[in-house]
């Protein structure tokens, strides 16, 4: 039989670490090597990274199994949090949770910024701290309320051994859950991961579409360079707009449990194991879309790599930054 918790704690394992580096290293660009020209982007770069640094970390922690039992939702956490206590998984899950959504919310905005750019002044790094804050409070609220729901696992696990008589607990394995979903503080969390991903997913594709839209209207009068510039940012917003399709594995994984339309351990490890690729990928964007990051990295994996001037590394940093002065001549 097929070890599906082996294969789960290797690409929990294997994908959170490098997701972690990788937004290490994104946040360090961000703070040290953005040019003048995109610093106000940097702000939400660096929202996006450790976003995603600590939804890696929570994850690698609690490396989560859920299991839709009707009314009852149990939690088999693999991870680390394993060794504490089932306190330590259960927030810590609740923590990973909430940064997955405020990631998905930050990618909203992102899109959002880009399309702004495109008719006005870029806004000060102030005025997005503030937008970042006002967004984060539905996430914060869900981790909240989602502490209260606890229930003890004795009583959990007796619901899941009745339901599935099939399944083995193991005993290095910590199980928590709520006994009943219909609760707020559990309920809302489920409504706030899991209704708003289509929306949210459709509102990043029209956004995705307008600006290609706004872009192709300025070819004719652009540069060759410029051209370029925009087909990098196409590019750039094709990659990130097919992010959001790892939320939908996840929700339609957990639906499928949920609605107790078939239940089996590949659904109930595949929901978290998806998610974890969205902050896993999302710096990897910045690496190959941002000119100067990418310049930087290349020449530290590159010993025959030059340093280059910095002025044309800031005329080369970000296309959208460039449409946005195109457009602003219009």
């Amino acid at each position: 039989m097929f070890d599906f918790l082996f294969a789960f704690a290797i690409v929990h394992s294997t994908i959170a670490i490098i997701g972690m580096l990788f937004n290490t290293i994104l946040i360090y660009l961000a703070m040290f090597k953005t040019p003048q020209i995109i610093r106000s982007y940097a702000t939400l770069i660096i929202n996006f990274a450790l976003t995603d640094f600590f939804a890696c970390f929570f994850d690698f922690f609690v490396q989560q199994r859920i299991i839709p039992a009707g009314k009852t939702l149990g939690y088999v956490s693999n991870g680390f949090c394993k060794y504490i206590s089932p306190k330590a998984c259960y927030v810590g899950y609740s923590l990973m949770l909430h940064f997955f959504s405020h990631s998905l919310w930050s990618l909203l905005l992102s899109f959002s910024y880009r399309y702004y750019i495109l008719f006005y002044p870029a806004p000060r790094r102030i005025t997005l701290l503030i937008i970042v804050f006002l967004i984060y409070q539905p996430s914060l609220f869900q981790w909240i309320v989602l502490l209260w729901s606890q229930d003890d696992t004795k009583d959990i696990l007796a619901v899941l051994k009745v339901k599935f008589p099939n399944y083995t607990f193991h005993e290095d394995q910590m199980v928590t859950g709520t006994l009943d979903i219909l609760r707020f503080g559990t309920m809302f969390p489920i409504l706030h991961m899991t209704l708003p991903v289509t929306p949210v997913y459709a509102c990043i594709l029209i956004l995705r579409n307008r600006i290609i839209k706004r872009l192709s209207e300025q070819t004719s009068s652009l540069s060759q360079k410029t051209k370029k510039l925009h087909k990098q940012l196409l590019m750039a917003l094709s990659f990130q707009a097919l992010l959001p399709g790892f939320f939908l594995i996840a929700v339609s994984s957990y639906a499928v449990g949920q609605l107790n339309i078939y239940h089996h351990p590949f659904f109930e490890y595949l929901t978290y194991s998806s998610s974890v690729f969205i902050p896993f990928l999302t710096p990897v964007s910045s690496f190959i879309f941002v000119t100067p990051y990418r310049q930087f990295l290349t020449s530290i994996f590159s010993k025959d790599t030059k340093v280059k001037d910095t002025k044309p590394q800031q005329n080369n940093s970000t296309s959208f930054h460039t449409a946005s002065a195109v457009s602003s001549k219009k």
